[in-house]
């Protein structure tokens, strides 16, 4: 397979051009030391080294096919960058600007910014809830940041999807949580939610060239179940339909949920790490085009790589439902599963893939591009 050539690269924050450190490339994908990068991991909070959050327990989850940790600066943060980077792993490195003055932001940065492991700054979470962040505030962190590091993007999390595009230009990347399952109270409390908030966000976020991370539920909420194998997936797809640049799970550790304590959640993620690897690449550099279908929580996107076309359909209700989907280039068939013992069996006729979805089903297939 060939994939197509990258596009130009910006550095976050800045003007200059440059391979070291971590970029956004000119499609919102990020670069890590030049090489695209596909963030995929977890919130985890506990400070390293600890009971909490031991040794084994980042081995552990290298070795099932993260690559990413979304966790806070800590006194022995340079412990944890070490042990990461030798595992091939990445670190989102949150600070808590309500709880420090100028100065204390600026010895968080120098704190962490010349280790091996580094992502990004995790500048503001829930930046839209309307309690404490403004875009003047968080814009204004962000600048104070970039004093001390321009090596490293920002990153800020926020939940509203009404109001995640006044932050827009607060940062250089922003992740969208939706975390439906078991908020039985809330009027989004549908999986649908998922593609309503991230479709939402990369819509806002589109102008200024931002990546878009999608912030995905793997806990449960107080008093409620947690979610299924198959909803964790759909969520995971619902997300990678949208073209997002990364997921991070909430949560694998927050000292409330501990995912250890939760082995079927646990393992529906490790079911799907070997997924998102494999198409890690396709999503990266394959050109994306969203599919249009008939039912708007029907979700489906093509992506062309190299010589092939991979095309993934996702039903996004609980309900079985026929659909139709035209691709944009030519190929030829037949409809060729991407993955074993994963829902399949649509049909493929004359450009038009065909089929019925069972509730909450994902379907991943390949086609050979038509020359």
């Amino acid at each position: 397979m060939t994939p197509t050539a990258p596009l130009a690269t910006v550095l976050a924050g800045s003007d200059v051009l440059s391979e070291q450190g971590v970029r956004v490339r000119a499609d919102g994908a990020l670069l890590v030391d030049g090489q695209p990068f596909f963030p995929y991991g977890f919130a985890l909070y506990p400070q390293y080294n600890t009971e909490e959050f031991r040794p084994e327990t980042l081995r552990s989850i290298a070795a099932s096919g993260f690559n990413t940790l979304h966790a806070p600066i800590r006194m022995n943060y340079p412990e944890l960058q070490a042990d990461a980077a030798a595992l091939g792993m990445r670190l989102i490195a949150e600070i808590y600007p309500y709880e420090l003055d100028d100065a204390g932001i600026v010895r968080a940065i120098r704190h962490v910014k010349d280790g091996p492991a580094l992502l990004a700054y995790a500048i503001a979470d829930d930046v839209d809830d309307g309690e404490y962040y403004t875009p003047e505030l968080v814009t204004r962190i962000n600048r104070l940041v970039k004093t001390v590091d321009r090596q490293h993007p920002t990153y800020i999390s926020g939940f509203v999807p009404q109001r995640i595009n006044l932050f827009m230009q607060s940062a250089d990347t922003v992740a969208m949580q939706s975390y439906p399952i078991g908020k039985t109270y809330w009027e989004y409390a549908r999986i649908g939610h998922v593609n309503y908030a991230l479709a939402t966000a990369i819509a806002a976020a589109r102008p200024f060239n931002r990546p878009v991370i999608a912030n995905l539920q793997a806990f449960a909420w107080p008093e409620q179940r947690e979610p299924t194998a198959v909803e964790i997936r759909n969520m995971t797809y619902q997300a990678l339909v949208n073209n997002v640049r990364g997921i991070i799970y909430y949560t694998y550790n927050d000292g409330y949920w501990r995912l250890e304590e939760h082995p079927a959640v646990l393992q529906a993620l490790r079911d799907l790490a070997p997924e998102v690897r494999r198409l890690a690449p396709v999503l990266l550099d394959g050109v994306y085009t969203p599919l249009p279908t008939s039912k708007p929580d029907l979700l489906a996107a093509q992506w062309r790589y190299g010589d092939e076309v991979y095309v993934m359909v996702v039903n996004a209700t609980d309900r079985a439902s026929a659909v139709t989907v035209n691709l944009a280039v030519p190929v030829s068939g037949p409809a060729k599963p991407v993955f074993d013992r994963r829902p399949e069996g649509m049909t493929f006729n004359a450009g038009r893939l065909q089929g019925s979805l069972d509730p909450m089903a994902v379907h991943v297939y390949v086609f050979k591009a038509a020359r």
